[in-house]
């Protein structure tokens, strides 16, 4: 690991300046789960740090019953996991924390940190799309906000300009009579990441019949989570029965583009998609009532 300058902004507008003199070289640094080992693998070698860590403004969960729930980016995974707040809006957060790396990394390793650095094989990013999430963004020009979806790019590549910082992830209030179900999946010599992971919600009608709308996001099987929109098709504006949850499951197995590795050969985790995309439409069905 090469020498490098450590920077102590005290605001985003002044870490945003500072990652804008350094024109791609410096990188903002939170929980350091992810930058520190790419760092020490000598495959990302900036000139500077800048320590985000102290800024007030990124920090803190909070939930307004019009906008939906605010978290930071300097927000810990064990927050999420911990948070009553976080419980009481959205308790599947809480649990897929939980199945999160170890509780080492979930102590220091930030929510702004997993989805800023475009990480494919992780947990939250594919429950935060299915809930519709979308992020807030600083830079030297301004402010934005964008879908999350919309954050991803390629193999740990964001949208993200190289003096933009993410600020915040907002999720908005869930529909009434919504389900939502993550299921993970992960071999057992390979724990600490999964090897498949798929997000499930849909939301019915007044008569909780009809499924108004879906979503389902497959996670590990891409360069990116992916919306399995044609899956999703399947699903809206018809009742909820089993064979037609197996042509939505089918549908999303071969709307992926998994890679054969050491979690898995492509065949095997598009079986084990088409099964995922089946127990959690099931479980997220019956939350939905």
């Amino acid at each position: 690991m090469r020498n490098f300058e450590y920077l102590e902004p005290k605001s985003v507008a002044e870490a945003c300046g500072l990652l804008k003199r350094y024109a791609g070289e410096a990188r903002p640094y939170a929980g350091g789960a992810y930058l520190s080992i790419v760092m020490k693998q000598g495959l990302l070698e900036p000139k500077a740090l800048v320590n985000i860590k102290k800024i007030e403004e990124l920090k803190g969960v909070r939930f307004d019953p019009a906008e939906g729930l605010t978290l930071g980016a300097l927000v810990t995974h064990h927050e999420i996991e911990t948070s009553e707040i976080v419980r009481r809006a959205f308790p599947v957060l809480c649990e897929v924390e939980k199945e999160v790396a170890n509780i080492r990394v979930r102590n220091v390793g930030t929510v702004g940190g997993n989805l800023a650095s475009g990480e494919p094989l992780t947990d939250l990013a594919q429950v935060f799309i299915s809930l519709d999430a979308r992020v807030k963004i600083a830079g030297a020009s301004g402010e934005r906000a964008i879908p999350l979806e919309e954050l991803f790019v390629d193999f740990y590549q964001t949208s993200l300009a190289d003096d933009e910082i993410l600020t915040h992830v907002v999720v908005p209030p869930l529909p009434a009579r919504s389900g939502v179900e993550y299921i993970r999946f992960s071999s057992s010599s390979v724990v600490d990441k999964p090897c498949v992971g798929v997000s499930v919600r849909v939301t019915l009608d007044a008569d909780q019949k009809i499924c108004r709308s879906a979503r389902i996001v497959l996670g590990c099987v891409g360069p990116t989570p992916l919306r399995a929109r044609k899956a999703e098709q399947v699903l809206e504006g018809k009742s909820f029965r089993p064979e037609l949850v197996e042509e939505a499951a089918s549908s999303a197995a071969q709307e992926c583009s998994p890679v054969s590795d050491l979690r898995g050969s492509e065949q095997y985790k598009r079986a084990i998609v088409r099964t995922l995309v089946k127990r959690a439409a099931a479980k997220a069905y019956e939350r939905a009532k």
